[in-house]
């Protein structure tokens, strides 16, 4: 089988001639790479000898645009090298403040742009008064193609996340997010809703002009940032619904959940994605790969080697560790080795290469 077949077969739960090895390598995987190493995502899995898988936009992008009517103006500023971006609306003016990433790494928040019920408010205005625009992009997809072929897969991350963990993730944090909802209910779940809303015009717009087959929901999954209870009213039918507009053009689901899943398991079975990817053992997560092989028996599974082992200094704990995983989820389907969330920098191609051969080993089906 060549690398997108075997993928795109996991992924269903289909025969595989051999596991897919498939870690997430992104820009600060990459730039902890010795000055030698392929530093492009693609070329840098192929001297890894993996099966290729880059996690990015495709060929459509979807931007939510002001209407030229709703009298809102666009911020961007930069205050000792932060980068402050936000909305001036008739309900106020909301801001955030994010510092450049090491390494080419998502920026980090220094200021979330959601922190009072006003801001909530004017954030309204801005969902109820944005139209939606979807950038062409496919030259840009062919190339990379061209580059990947038949190794492995591009796979679109240009459909967002859920409204919970968007909020969680970047608009407002952890703590804030649950500030909010208990001080204004009804307004953070209209909120919610307009979000949902979006998503669910955005994915399909997006989707049916795609050329990519997997899509890719980046929501960090984690039972240490919310409650069963608030994944359940906020996350499992979103997704789902997610999951029916993507089966409609024939994609293919994925949630990236590396967090601490254990306390989740009974809403994630429920869910209808085909694949739980980027699971992640300890200190990350709280599942080894074989037992979210058993706890998720309708689903694929994703990742399995967590970041303290890709850090070792010896490959052979990498090899090890990969051929403890495939022992223990033989005869599996929908098994994909892989990281515990991204490889983390500072991890060597030595030690990717060691898990390289422990599939060619220990793989086969």
């Amino acid at each position: 089988m060549t690398g997108k077949e075997r993928i795109l077969a996991a992924l269903r739960r289909e025969p595989v001639d051999r596991v897919p090895w498939v870690p997430l390598l992104v820009p600060y995987t990459i730039a902890g790479f010795t000055k030698n190493a392929p530093h492009r995502v693609a070329e840098a899995q192929r001297a890894i000898g993996c099966d290729i898988w880059t996690q990015a936009i495709a060929d459509r992008l979807g931007l939510w645009m002001p209407k030229n009517k709703a009298k809102i103006n666009r911020i961007q500023y930069f205050i000792d090298g932060d980068i402050v971006t936000g909305y001036e609306t008739p309900e106020g003016t909301i801001t955030e403040r994010q510092r450049s990433g090491i390494g080419g790494s998502m920026n980090a928040p220094v200021e979330y742009m959601l922190k009072t019920a006003e801001d909530l408010r004017a954030y309204r205005y801005v969902l109820e008064n944005s139209f939606l625009f979807v950038a062409d992009l496919t030259d840009h997809y062919d190339w990379e193609n061209k580059i990947i072929g038949d190794d492995g897969v591009i796979t679109d991350v240009g459909i967002g996340l859920s409204p919970f963990q968007t909020f969680i993730n970047f608009l407002a944090g952890v703590e804030n997010t649950y500030v909010l909802q208990a001080d204004e209910p009804e307004l953070f779940d209209e909120v919610m809703a307009l979000m949902h809303r979006n998503n669910l015009i955005q994915i399909k717009e997006t989707v049916k002009r795609s050329k990519a087959d997997i899509f890719v929901n980046s929501e960090n999954t984690s039972w240490t940032t919310m409650s069963p209870g608030h994944f359940e009213k906020y996350c499992v039918n979103q997704l789902n619904e997610y999951s029916a507009i993507l089966r409609d053009y024939g994609k293919l689901h994925v949630i990236h959940a590396c967090g601490k899943l254990k306390y989740l398991c009974e809403h994630i079975t429920s869910c209808r994605f085909d694949c739980i990817a980027d699971i992640a053992p300890g200190p990350t997560g709280d599942m080894e790969l074989w037992e979210a092989a058993d706890a998720f028996p309708g689903h694929a599974v994703k990742g399995g080697i967590g970041c303290d082992t890709f850090i070792a200094d010896d490959p052979n704990e990498c090899y090890k560790k990969a051929v403890e995983i495939l022992e223990k989820t033989r005869g599996r389907p929908g098994i994909l080795l892989g990281s515990g969330d991204s490889v983390p920098n500072g991890t060597s191609i030595e030690n990717l290469r060691a898990v390289s051969k422990a599939v060619m080993e220990a793989g086969k089906c």
